[in-house]
C-alpha cells in the first residue's frame, strides 16, 4: 500500500507543478490546466489517504502534517478558486495568477518534508 500511496503522491507533485508553471508561464489560465489541477488534488487526496490509512500514529504535531493537511486545504481551495477563474476571468483570474506559485510552494514544502531522511 505504501508504494501506491507513494505513486499517487510523486504524480500529485507532477501533474499540480505541470499545471501551476503552465499557468504562470502562460500567464493565463486555461481549461486543460484546471483539468490536471484537478487530477493533481485526487492524486494527493488518495495518496495522503493510503497514507493516513497505513499509518500506526493517525496525527504528529510536525512540520511534514502541518504543511500537508495545510497543502491539501490551500490545493482544495485553489481548485475551487482556479474554476471560478476560468469562468468569471478579470480580477478573480489576476489574483489566482498572483497566489498560485505561493499554493504551489507550500504544497512542495509538504512533499519535501515528507521525504525519507537519508543518514
Amino acid at each position: 500500500m505504501l508504494a501506491i500511496a507513494v505513486f499517487f503522491i510523486m504524480l500529485a507533485l507532477i501533474l499540480y507543478s505541470l499545471a501551476i508553471w503552465s499557468e504562470k508561464i502562460k500567464q493565463g489560465l486555461q481549461p486543460w490546466m484546471v483539468k490536471t489541477f484537478s487530477l493533481a488534488f485526487l492524486c494527493d487526496l488518495l495518496g495522503t489517504s493510503l497514507m493516513f490509512w497505513r499509518a500506526t500514529v493517525k496525527f504528529q504535531l510536525n512540520i511534514h502534517s502541518l504543511c500537508g493537511y495545510l497543502a491539501l486545504i490551500i490545493m482544495g481551495l485553489h481548485l475551487i478558486w482556479g474554476i471560478s477563474a476560468l469562468n468569471k476571468h478579470g480580477r478573480t483570474e489576476k489574483y489566482f495568477h498572483r497566489f498560485s506559485i505561493y499554493a504551489w510552494l507550500i504544497w512542495l514544502i509538504a512533499f519535501i518534508s515528507g521525504l525519507p531522511r537519508m543518514s
